[in-house]
């Protein structure tokens, strides 16, 4: 099972970006296993940026979504803006996430 930290890494990279910015909670199929995860990036025209576990990734939306089998069948994305996100932290007490029930 993912014990990464995509949530709060990319949840705190988010903390006063603007409008252009969106994190995005979803499913991705793990590379190890062929199994869907529950997984947290950030998305800014067609480019991800994704910090979680000490990474710095940053990719063309197109391959990134192409690497993690996203979208994953049955699982939608929920995309934030930081005030957005910023409210569910505050009302939610923890990085997400908030919408959706990831298989693992």
């Amino acid at each position: 099972m993912p014990k990464g930290d995509c949530y709060a890494a990319n949840g705190r990279w988010m903390i006063g970006k603007d409008n252009s910015y969106r994190l995005v909670h979803g499913v991705a199929i793990m590379a190890r296993d062929g199994k869907p995860f529950g997984h947290c990036w950030i998305e800014k025209g067609n480019t991800v940026l994704d910090f979680s576990n000490d990474n710095k990734i940053k990719l063309p939306k197109k391959r990134y979504y192409e690497l993690g089998g996203i979208p994953v069948k049955g699982y939608p994305l929920y995309k934030y803006k930081y005030l957005e996100a910023a409210k569910l932290m505050v009302k939610s007490a923890h990085w997400g996430p908030w919408e959706s029930k990831p298989p693992r």
